[in-house]
């Protein structure tokens, strides 16, 4: 384990990543014939769609083990009381308030396209737009409320003695190189009552239970690797096993998805292979991350900073960049490229000279940083 005060630098990077692949997720998918999303414009292709569907299924299950992960981690280091007051400063304020102020402003750039200026307005001043009230992107904070709230509830009830136990069988299982196929059997488990051979966003704000249990499971076993963390040595040393073994599971995945109906045997067959899939990229994406992206960089770490802004304040905006490139004529892929340069392009300045310096970047980065560009030798420390 770290030394107390030290940061998880590689791990830091990992939750950025899943951050930026969530961006380049809604962009594409714009451009899609599948899925549901809230534009679609005349001319769309299946390119993108194989990475989509890969994505989708570790993304948000990376996420949830490095929220596990941190989760123990501020528990360990700063107790109940500071521990919950970090996560409602970092989670609960930016859930609440990106709802707030996100949500109206997607409703009213959807609208202003469908019915114009004036229509559009009164839809939104007559609180009309509130009958569709969604949590939008920002679901995943609020499972992670819930999760936290489970979380807790489970240190309360359960004994020393059985956490001591515990930690015998986890260790053993990580320590083999097999270590994924039993958390394989237990999401697949998970996978079961999904509509489809993967995991499921949420349709509203009341938490769904399958969807809570299916992410309960990377975050418990994020928790567990905290407390254990001599073991992410292991996860680093068979970073190319597991991608190996990744890159062949999601092959398969992929191919009863796309080129199998989905009754029958494969029911049971493509939701098998989505858990191995999910498990082996799991490991290999934390163990690569851990092996090339464990030292201090000043520009990894701005980046780190900054993608939470970004993911939170990027979908009003990309989806208004859309709009205007529906009649262009330009290929799909061009506009897929064009609105994620642009969507970056805008945010990463309003972050840096509206956020991080700001209190909004002490909500959302923990500390305010100074206008002023900082010496790496400071900023390291």
């Amino acid at each position: 384990m770290q030394p107390v005060g030290s940061r998880y630098h590689a791990l830091d990077a990992l939750r950025a990543a899943m951050m930026f692949l969530g961006i380049y997720l809604h962009a594409a998918a714009g451009y899609s014939p599948h899925g549901d999303w809230h534009i679609k414009p005349p001319q769309v292709t299946t390119a993108l769609d194989y990475t989509i569907a890969w994505i989708h299924v570790f993304r948000m299950p990376v996420f949830y083990v490095m929220a596990g992960f941190f989760a123990a981690l501020l528990l360990a280091r700063n107790g109940f009381a500071r521990a919950a007051q970090n996560r409602f400063v970092r989670i609960v304020v930016p859930l609440v308030v990106g709802c707030i102020v996100l949500y109206p402003v997607l409703a009213f750039v959807l609208a202003l396209d469908r019915v114009g200026l004036p229509k559009a307005s009164e839809y939104i001043l007559s609180g009309r737009f509130l009958t569709r009230a969604h949590p939008m992107h920002l679901w995943f904070l609020e499972y992670l409320l819930v999760l936290y709230v489970l979380g807790i509830v489970v240190v309360i009830v359960v004994p020393r003695g059985v956490w001591a136990r515990l930690a015998a069988p986890f260790r053993s299982t990580m320590q083999s190189v097999w270590a994924p196929l039993p958390l394989v059997g237990v999401s697949l488990l998970a996978l079961l009552p999904m509509k489809w051979a993967g995991l499921e966003d949420p349709p509203g704000f009341m938490p769904e239970p399958r969807i809570v249990v299916a992410y309960g499971i990377p975050f418990a076993f994020g928790w567990l690797l905290y407390l254990n963390a001599d073991l992410l040595d292991v996860l680093r040393r068979r970073a190319w096993l597991y991608s190996a073994a990744a890159v062949l599971a999601s092959l398969v995945y992929l191919g009863l998805l796309y080129f199998v109906a989905q009754r029958g045997w494969n029911f049971y067959a493509a939701r098998t292979a989505h858990a191995l899939a999910m498990w082996c990229l799991i490991f290999a994406v934390t163990g690569l991350f851990l092996r090339y992206l464990a030292d201090y960089s000043a520009l990894r770490r701005y980046l780190c900073d900054s993608s939470y802004f970004l993911y939170i304040a990027h979908l009003p905006l990309l989806v208004a960049l859309q709009i205007p490139l529906l009649a262009v004529p330009l290929p799909p892929l061009a506009k897929v490229a064009l609105v994620l340069a642009a969507t970056i392009a805008v945010l990463l300045p309003a972050y840096r000279y509206g956020v991080r310096p700001t209190f909004i970047g002490v909500v959302l980065n923990g500390r305010r940083y100074p206008l002023q560009l900082e010496p790496v030798a400071a900023a390291a420390a």
